[in-house]
């Protein structure tokens, strides 16, 4: 063995060894974090078992030497001396501790001053240490030498007691003047006490023989309204005092400290104004009353819920007035957290409205809103992406209809990127947000989402239409940039990838599957009247000139896919199955919309219309979809007519002809090959079909391109199809199809010269 070799084991080993140590200590760390108070118990008592079963053996060892008057007046003089100075130690101590930490907790509000100032284990430590000190003093009492031994034992224990309760009451004051640690204590007392004030309602209702207990229920079962304890909350309304101070505390923090540039003691206040929230929720758990459609019910309003709402609201216009941007961020988590907080009140009655998660979203899209004009971009963006996260939590405690308002806000606030440049980002996050809030909504909604579908839809063909209204920057696209979160079609994050990534579960779903059969009637919902913005989307982006119409046109098609596989699926139902097919031809149909002028055909076919049409059609075909085929055949037979008229330069007409003769081989009869020339006359001899010099040119090219050996790895799929198909059938049809289009054109198209025919 090499010394080389060697050197590498023992690094090797080393390392081996270093991480197993490290292991080690981290399952040790884990082990005393969960189990040090038991582990030091176990040790103290041991220890003190060990010094009581030693005491006979100390006192053999010692003889009768504590016999002696000198030697007793001596011990008698040593403890209580001890003691005294303990005493005295003791008091000095803990007269320093605490004035320290008063110095350093003077600046708090008053109430939680006095709270802090009298905490009850620092006081208790010093009170255990001065009667400590005490018991060491009275061992001085002792009558005779057999008491010697248990008196130095004791003393000895006593003096062991009054260190550790100095330690502990060091630490105690470092836990007092940390101001996590205050909000720690505030938040642990009036949580305590709600849930103190929680127990003694229930009591009374029980007294009462009227409580109904609420409890968490299926969708269709009623909750009732617990009278009892609401009229118990009524009657003592001073029972959310320490909580409201509390709220007032934690957000007295969240500014001073923010000012401070502290904004970890900041995040801990919000933290801990949502913790009492939720306290406060639980302890009203069954007395929340919801709202009922033009009916005003009494007791909706919650004071408590308005005021911690309200005073996070006045934090965020301090925040931007002062140009704070950490602290308006940690404002809007805060709402957002108590909007997850909200959601999960339980309402009586079968009406499931989250009426006070509402009015937290109304707050948060307000307080959003309010960043505009400050001219901060990342926060608006962390904001929407706060709003898009409540949006999707919703769906898993509420219905459908509830996120509509903040959807349509998250839609609004991209508008921002049009009027500014510099806040596209903020564009680009709310597409984001709002293609996650379209997934989850397919994924999770339950019962009908036709009307937040419809609405989800309108805002997002809303806001995209506006932004195309933008200029388009090159190479660069802004447009394909920023839309591209729900529209494209190379991302496996927008809709159309996370779709594709569901489609395939579904197809794997079994049939008796309730679940999948829910989500398979969710899209074909969504599907409904999609081709309406898509179309428009499409028209605009082409006028434009925008890059984004490559998005558009490929988004067309791969939804129509994704909408035919998921026909075919063994949970579809056949009612559910015909919807599908249909929202997908209509859908691809919206492609025959593009204008006919020659700008915008050589735009169009610049993002390779004719390749997506005969993959479309290929796909249907391969998926037994035949007729969606045959109008993705009638679309590119259309295509070649309306790109044939003029010359582009990309050959749309004879590429047609090479996907059209592709899709007929591959359909394997002769009646396809037939039906194809049959319908390429008619197209050639009506209005407006391509010229004479153009048929020419694209017949020559097929002629040429009928005797090419054709190669699997070709860029174009319809060259790969061709090359897999027999290569005289290709070259047969391939040279008929070039016949037809060199013969002379019809009569309309003929040149008179001006004489009269």
């Amino acid at each position: 063995m090499t010394m080389q070799k060697l050197c590498d084991r023992l690094r090797k080993a080393y390392a081996t060894n270093a991480l197993r140590f490290y292991q080690a200590e981290i399952r040790f760390d884990h082990y005393r974090l969960r189990h040090g108070l038991k582990l030091a118990m176990l040790v103290l008592l041991a220890a003190m078992l060990s010094c009581v079963f030693a005491m006979p053996f100390l006192q053999r060892v010692t003889g009768g030497y504590f016999s002696k008057e000198e030697s007793l007046a001596t011990l008698k003089t040593l403890l209580g001396g001890t003691g005294t100075a303990l005493i005295g130690a003791a008091t000095i101590a803990f007269s320093l501790v605490v004035f320290a930490m008063q110095i350093n907790v003077e600046r708090m509000p008053h109430g939680l001053f006095k709270q802090l100032s009298s905490d009850r284990k620092l006081l208790g430590s010093f009170l255990g240490s001065f009667l400590t000190a005490l018991v060491v003093a009275g061992t001085s009492l002792i009558p005779d030498g057999s008491w010697a031994i248990p008196a130095i034992v004791t003393a000895i224990w006593g003096i062991a007691a009054i260190g550790l309760l100095f330690l502990y009451a060091y630490r105690r004051a470092l836990q007092l003047i940390n101001p996590i640690e205050q909000l720690a204590i505030m938040s642990k007392v009036v949580r305590r006490d709600l849930r103190r004030w929680n127990r003694l309602a229930d009591k009374a209702a029980l007294l009462l023989e009227e409580a109904q207990q609420p409890s968490i229920v299926d969708d269709d079962t009623e909750i009732h309204f617990n009278a009892p304890k609401a009229h118990f909350y009524e009657v003592n309304a001073h029972w959310t005092k320490s909580a409201g101070q509390a709220i007032h505390y934690a957000i007295s923090y969240a500014k001073r400290f923010a000012e401070q540039g502290d904004y970890e003691v900041t995040d801990h206040a919000f933290e801990r104004i949502m913790l009492i929230n939720a306290t406060y929720c639980a302890a009203k758990n069954g007395t929340f009353v919801g709202t009922i459609p033009f009916f005003e019910m009494s007791g909706t309003t919650d004071g408590f819920i308005n005021a911690s709402l309200e005073q996070l609201r006045q934090t965020m216009q301090a925040a931007l007035a002062k140009g704070d941007e950490r602290l308006a961020e940690g404002t809007l988590r805060a709402m957002g957290g108590l909007y997850g907080v909200y959601l999960k009140i339980e309402y009586p009655g079968r009406d499931r409205s989250k009426y006070h998660a509402l009015l937290a979203s109304g707050y948060m899209g307000s307080a959003v809103e309010s960043v505009i004009p400050h001219n901060m971009p990342d926060l608006m963006m962390e904001g929407i992406r706060l709003m898009g996260r409540a949006s999707r939590l919703a769906l898993d405690h509420t219905r459908p209809t509830e996120i509509v308002s903040v959807v349509q806000k998250i839609a609004t606030l991209s508008y921002v990127g049009v009027l500014r440049a510099n806040h596209q980002p903020v564009t680009l996050t709310a597409f984001e947000q709002l293609a996650e809030v379209t997934y989850d909504l397919l994924a999770k909604g339950k019962h009908d989402i036709r009307f937040p579908i419809r609405k989800l839809r309108s805002a997002v063909t809303d806001a995209a239409k506006l932004f195309l209204e933008t200029p388009d920057t090159s190479p660069g696209s802004m447009h394909h940039n920023t839309l591209g979160p729900y529209f494209s079609s190379t991302s496996i994050s927008s809709v159309r990838g996370r779709l594709t990534s569901l489609v395939n579960q579904l197809l794997k779903a079994p049939a008796d599957n309730a679940r999948a059969g829910e989500i398979i009637r969710n899209i074909e919902t969504w599907a409904d009247q999609l081709y309406e913005p898509q179309k428009e989307l499409l028209l605009l982006a082409v006028q434009k000139r925008s890059s984004f119409t490559f998005d558009a046109v490929t988004w067309a098609v791969g939804i129509s896919e994704l909408l035919n596989a998921l026909s075919n699926a063994p949970a579809c139902s056949q009612y559910l199955k015909e919807k599908l097919r249909k929202h997908a031809i209509w859908l691809v149909s919206t492609l025959s919309w593009l204008p006919d002028d020659n700008d915008s055909v050589n735009f169009a076919e610049a993002y390779s219309l004719t390749e997506n049409l005969f993959e479309a059609a290929s796909d249907g075909y391969r998926r037994d979809c035949l007729e969606f085929y045959e109008s993705c055949k009638a679309l590119l037979i259309a295509w070649a007519k309306k790109g044939g008229r003029h010359e582009t330069g990309w050959g749309i007409l004879e590429t047609s002809v090479e996907g059209l003769a592709a899709l007929a081989i591959g359909e394997g009869t002769p009646e396809a090959a037939t039906a194809l020339k049959t319908r390429f006359r008619q197209m050639l001899v009506s209005e407006g079909a391509p010229p004479a010099e153009v048929r020419a040119r694209a017949a020559a090219h097929l002629a040429r391109s009928a005797n090419q050996l054709r190669h699997l790895d070709a860029l174009r799929s319809i060259d790969r199809t061709l090359a897999q198909q027999d290569h005289f059938a290709v070259r047969a049809l391939l040279l008929e199809m070039a016949d037809i289009l060199a013969v002379e054109p019809p009569a309309h198209q003929r040149p008179n010269n001006g004489e009269p025919e």
